[in-house]
């Protein structure tokens, strides 16, 4: 990510703000190039950071974004809550304070069943490996913008039978009413062969995008 100048303001990072639409959305490339009238390559080329979107585009986009983003602070929650994708709200303690419909439906289980569990008691394997690593490297101080990942939600469904999806996962830190920060947790399903790819081109599982 290109650094600040005290000439200029930074550039947009495209690429980030795209996805994390999408994620928070849960849409797929060619839904967004429908709204905005590109075709789906275009959206690939834009989210793989191969160009830029056109100064025309670029307003359009931002028109989008608009609406995500003028969600009042006290309705964020339950903006959450509703989502039919993958989505969450975790305490830096690892604490789920608030599930979105799409991840209690994949756990097959009720919001209250789930919220105010820890995530060592939800899931195995990379979703609490990934709340560590996030502690270690500084996320819930602000030390990140973002933080791509690839993970496999692993957990024990209501059969005694243990579960596994591929997900494909954008997180930032979000500060809370209080002012402290929370994760935003947001993923949508992939398939094995995107699952693998993205774990080689994220060098392990996961990618940080540095705060500036």
């Amino acid at each position: 990510m290109a650094r600040r100048s005290q000439a200029s303001e930074p550039p947009t990072d495209w690429r980030d703000q795209l996805r994390r639409y999408r994620l928070t959305q849960n849409i797929k490339q060619a839904a967004l190039a429908a709204d905005l009238g590109v075709t789906q390559a275009m959206i690939s080329r834009w989210e793989a950071g191969l160009v830029d979107p056109s100064p025309v585009m670029q307003q359009r986009i931002r028109a989008l974004l608009a609406s995500e983003a003028a969600i009042p602070l006290v309705d964020w929650r339950s903006h959450v809550a509703q989502q039919p994708g993958l989505a969450a709200v975790i305490h830096p303690f690892g604490e789920v304070e608030t599930i979105s419909l799409g991840l209690a439906r994949l756990l097959d289980r009720p919001a209250a069943k789930i919220e105010g569990q820890h995530l060592d008691d939800l899931f195995r394997g990379d979703l609490p490996q990934l709340f560590r690593r996030l502690k270690r490297t500084g996320f819930f101080d602000e030390t990140a913008e973002s933080v791509e990942s690839a993970d496999k939600y692993c957990f024990v469904d209501k059969n005694g039978h243990v579960v596994s999806h591929c997900v494909h996962g954008l997180h930032w830190p979000h500060r809370g009413e209080e002012g402290e920060i929370r994760w935003m947790l947001t993923g949508a399903k992939i398939g094995q062969a995107e699952f693998d790819r993205l774990r080689r081109n994220l060098t392990g599982h996961t990618g940080k995008v540095l705060a500036e």
